[in-house]
């Protein structure tokens, strides 16, 4: 079986913000000629243990790094009006909530915050 593939003469971006404007009927449309834009397979596989473990001991090498020796204590302050400690001992559902941005805001949306002059830079 042979299977015809059509080169566009645009960018995945240029389409992407033509769809941005359509209609929604128009976009209904779209979505039963093209069905599989609603059935998309996930991009990437989800990482085994090794790799998850490899990623986290990275992480702590770069926090070490970038701590240059000095301890962390649980009363420092960490995120928001909470100290370490007190982060560490919210429920999982808390916690991530605390890293979630508001609906339909992006990063560069995100409120400033007044920091320490020793604070690290994230890379």
């Amino acid at each position: 079986m042979t299977q015809t593939v059509f080169a566009l003469p645009v960018s995945v971006e240029q389409v992407a913000a033509v769809i941005k404007q359509m209609p929604p009927t128009d976009r209904q449309r779209l979505l039963e000629l093209v069905p599989e834009l609603r059935e998309a397979p996930p991009l990437s596989m989800p990482r085994t243990l090794a790799e998850a473990s490899a990623s986290a001991e990275l992480t702590r090498a770069e926090v070490k790094q970038a701590l240059a020796g000095q301890p962390v204590v649980a009363t420092d302050p960490f995120v928001g009006n909470l100290t370490l400690e007190q982060y560490l001992n919210l429920p999982d559902e808390e916690r991530a909530r605390l890293w979630e941005l508001p609906a339909g805001a992006t990063l560069m949306e995100a409120e400033e915050r007044e920091v320490k002059p020793d604070a690290v830079l994230a890379r």
